[in-house]
């Protein structure tokens, strides 16, 4: 505004001058407003003035969102759009996710804000010209998947995928007919595993495995070597933790780690699969080698702690269980702190079993508070409450056990004991009566006597240990016996 300006301004009538005075606010929010609009515009999400363009993941739901591609060169193509097709058009009883789509290609801007108000658990982006197509996948997944049962059952395993979120970048050729196909794959396998259908999940991701490009372009290959690493990481998981096989677990992680030397989490399952093919030997050698390049990696020190544990060595497992916990410890995110949880379990096993019970139940009671509330904890919480004399906490871990698996005759049977043990009388000999019936509905007969042992067993412990109680046990065993024939 120059001098003339200013004076013309002053000398105006009152009545210019309020028209001028409510004129320039107007004006101000007509421009603010549309700079707003442009730049939602330009960023590709969408505005707050339009409301929202699909509902949010939900919780318990797996929602992939897939942009529109941008063009840089050669013929349109509906890339995001066959890619988002292709998956609504899987069998409803073998998907487990919505697909939702942009109506525009996002700036880079915007993709943060897209995680933000819709949570996807897996976004695609990307552009494409006459030759190459370029993917970046964003794969955020609400939570770990719940461990398999073989892996629950000793006590949460080394192997544990991380819900952390990442960031893959994906290439494919233009001339294939559809360029995405294993991208397509990977995801339908994605619903699956981070659902813990493992099971299901197997066959899309050996699909993508199979139809990754053959010949890929030298300034692509990291990245791509990088997702085909996760892919076999996987797949390895699956074969060995879910499904028992560690020959082909073996291979699988063996791959993943050729293609990525470096990365911890290849290195363990390595290890793992060596471990339960008896190769304790080679699964340290491993561990160690993948240390000396990252030695601040939790998992790591979590697989030493484990191999030390079966090597019979005390003093490294404790210590390399120190190591983990204590570089996972300053971390507050929820995929660290259901790692830690773990290893608080696994830690509190080993103590339990190697005459620790005082500390073995504070780490279990770490790992609760921890949010890790499954059956294997608290029956191992339970047994060591029991072991120190805290007939409260046992009482009440056993409880919680059993209300989690209500049809484990040996649940039952251990909440009945530490009835017994508590003093309880009146309730242990309902417990035990429902332990019995419960026993008697298995139909092989090898498997209730199993069961039947196993309980008979535990009362001669308690016998040993709690003399007072003989007349009661002594019935118990009489009733036991006769159940079992």
């Amino acid at each position: 505004m120059n001098a003339e300006t200013f004076t013309t301004y002053w000398r105006r009538t009152p009545r210019q001058k309020r028209l001028l005075f409510l004129g320039i606010p107007v004006i101000a929010l007509l421009v603010i407003a549309g700079l707003i609009l442009v730049w939602f515009g330009l960023s590709g999400i969408p505005s707050p003035l339009g409301g929202s363009l699909f509902v949010p993941e939900q919780q318990g739901e797996f929602l992939v969102v897939v942009a529109p591609f941008l063009r840089d060169d050669g013929d349109p193509s509906p890339i995001g759009g066959t890619l988002a097709n292709n998956l609504r058009q899987q069998p409803s009883g073998d998907a487990l996710y919505r697909v939702e789509t942009l109506p525009r290609a996002p700036r880079d801007i915007a993709i943060p804000e897209i995680l933000d108000n819709y949570s996807p658990s897996i976004l695609v982006t990307g552009r494409y010209d006459g030759s190459n197509v370029d993917a970046v996948v964003e794969l955020a997944p609400a939570a770990p998947p719940p461990p398999p049962l073989a892996a629950a059952e000793q006590g949460g395993a080394v192997l544990i995928p991380a819900a952390n979120p990442i960031t893959y970048e994906v290439y494919a050729p233009q001339g294939l007919p559809n360029p995405l196909d294993y991208l397509q794959s990977w995801i339908i396998g994605e619903s699956f595993f981070w659902n813990g259908d493992y099971d299901k999940a197997l066959a899309p991701l050996q699909r993508a495995r199979q139809a990754l490009p053959r010949q890929t372009p030298l300034d692509r290959r990291a990245d791509m070597d990088r997702f085909a690493s996760a892919i076999n990481w996987q797949l390895g998981y699956i074969a060995g933790a879910a499904q028992g096989n560690w020959q082909a677990a073996r291979d699988y992680f063996g791959e993943a780690l050729r293609l990525q030397p470096d990365d911890p989490a290849a290195a363990v399952g390595y290890a793992a699969a060596l471990t339960q093919l008896g190769d304790i030997e080679g699964a340290n050698n491993i561990l160690r080698a993948a240390l000396r390049s990252t030695p601040d990696a939790w998992q790591l020190h979590f697989a030493l702690a484990e191999v030390a544990a079966q090597q019979e060595l005390p003093d490294a497992a404790i210590a390399s269980y120190e190591n983990s916990i204590r570089l996972l410890s300053g971390s507050s995110a929820p995929a660290d702190q259901a790692a830690l949880a773990d290893i608080y379990t696994s830690r509190g096993y080993y103590q339990l079993s190697h005459g620790g019970p005082e500390g073995a139940l504070a780490d279990f009671q770490q790992a609760e508070s921890l949010g890790r509330g499954d059956v294997y904890v608290y029956n191992n919480m339970a047994w060591a409450a029991f072991r120190t004399g805290d007939f409260d906490t046992a009482i009440r871990a056993a409880a919680e056990a059993r209300r989690l698996a209500p049809d484990q005759p040996d649940i039952a049977f251990n909440e009945a004991l530490l009835l017994l043990a508590a003093s309880q009388i009146d309730a242990a000999y309902t417990a035990y009566d429902e332990a019995v019936n419960l026993t008697l509905t298995i139909p092989d007969v090898i498997t209730r006597s199993t069961y039947f042992g196993m309980a008979y067993a535990d009362l001669a412990e308690l016998l040993a240990q709690r003399p007072d109680l003989e007349s009661d046990i002594r019935q118990i065993q009489d009733y036991i016996d006769v159940a079992n024939g």
